[in-house]
């Protein structure tokens, strides 16, 4: 008798659970693989999922609210960081289940490296900016940054600053800021970096008359280009080291960079304060620097590409690409979801720092084996042999594409 009613008990529960589910399926309300659970009845299992990211996206994996979101699809995410030019031939592929680089041609790379047949899926995007402080952006000559300090003429810059060899001082900056230093855009290391890869795309193009490069070395910008790389000294191997120290009290000490626009705006999201800083020198004089973001004139923008490995990656590429909260989390930290400027648009109209619509046309980054040369010719002549040859070497054992970063 009582085993009868056990089961009388369990069918009126399963019965139960079935018309929700079949309500929730005809109606459209749909509930992710662990947002229902019915203890001993009903369990969700999660899965462990690790992968390689760009350091630019380990605040979001990060983040309390995309951990649970993930969870309710039932994926666990793990990330570890690494530029995204390098993730081709770092580590060994077979022990993650996904990698998520800066660019297309990287998470292509990855899949030839992995073995992988897969398909790589574009998740979201984000613009190259430059970062730099009001004062800066007013001390340029006219013209190099927009009167409403919202954009920023690469040509420009590289004619009458870079290649005028200005200093800071020149352009009437005194200290604190570092105005014997020589007026440099700085970037991370083109051999490791997906961000100094669209930066050379992008004054490549503004040195050869707004043309991308197509040929080996179209009108002798290359010696130029190898100066605007060496000139910068050591720098950051991924996009967030320089952007860290930028952000810190001694941010004006690296007065104008390179970064993803979602870098900015979500840091400004973690510390709406912070881009603010007072600073006090030494003869007590105070000093308050506003951090802003400029546009290239000519937008360039990378497309942050998830290459899935194993099924687990997959479905981790398709909750970032389906999952409406998701999206929607994904332009709370600053990136463009794929498909979806609705999403971007809502997360950051009232912030006031973004432009819905970056300036154009945008500068593709070339695909051509000759923009691949030409990429390896500066990096020579930057680096060394050494580290153009190793980068030759790990484009020979992706399948002949350059891997493109963090």
């Amino acid at each position: 008798m009582k085993s009868q009613r056990v089961r009388t008990v369990l069918g009126g529960l399963l019965t139960i659970l079935v018309l929700i589910l079949g309500w929730r399926v005809s109606t459209g309300h749909r509930k992710d693989a662990c947002e229902i659970r019915i203890p001993h009845l009903l369990v969700c299992q999660v899965f462990d999922v690790h992968g390689l990211v760009g350091s630019e996206k380990l605040s979001f994996f990060q983040d309390r609210d995309v951990i649970a979101a993930l969870e309710r699809r039932g994926l666990r995410v793990a990330v570890e960081a690494a530029g995204s030019r390098t993730m081709a031939c770092d580590g060994d592929l077979r022990s993650y289940d996904f990698a998520f680089p800066g660019s297309t041609s990287a998470a292509e790379s990855v899949l030839r490296a992995a073995g992988s047949g897969n398909t790589p899926v574009t998740v979201f995007s984000s613009p190259l900016v430059v970062a730099t402080f009001e004062e800066v952006a007013g001390a340029l000559p006219p013209g190099v940054a927009a009167v409403d300090q919202q954009t920023f003429d690469v040509a420009r810059y590289l004619s009458e600053v870079f290649a005028a060899k200005k200093r800071w001082r020149d352009l009437g900056l005194a200290a604190p800021y570092p105005g014997f230093q020589r007026a440099i855009l700085l970037s991370t290391r083109l051999d490791t970096s997906n961000s100094a890869e669209l930066l050379l795309a992008v004054s490549s193009s503004a040195a050869n008359g707004g043309v991308p490069v197509t040929s080996q070395d179209p009108n002798k910008v290359g010696p130029l280009m190898r100066e605007l790389f060496q000139a910068q000294g050591s720098t950051g191997l991924t996009s967030e080291e320089p952007f860290d120290q930028f952000l810190s009290a001694e941010g004006y000490q690296l007065p104008m960079q390179v970064v993803y626009e979602a870098q900015f705006l979500d840091a400004a999201r973690e510390n709406p304060d912070g881009l603010v800083t007072e600073v006090t020198t030494s003869d007590g004089t105070t000093h308050t620097f506003t951090r802003i973001m400029l546009y290239p004139a000519h937008t360039i923008a990378s497309d942050h590409t998830i290459a899935p490995m194993t099924d687990r990656g997959a479905q981790l590429a398709a909750a970032l690409t389906e999952d409406p909260e998701l999206r929607r989390l994904a332009a709370v930290h600053g990136f463009r979801p794929a498909g979806d400027p609705g999403a971007f648009d809502a997360a950051n109209r009232d912030r006031g720092l973004a432009l819905l619509e970056p300036p154009g046309p945008p500068v593709p980054v070339p695909a051509s084996q000759a923009w691949k040369r030409f990429m390896s010719e500066v990096i020579t002549g930057v680096y060394g042999e050494d580290r153009a040859g190793a980068c030759r070497a790990c484009i020979r054992r992706c399948g002949g594409s350059s891997p493109g970063t963090g």
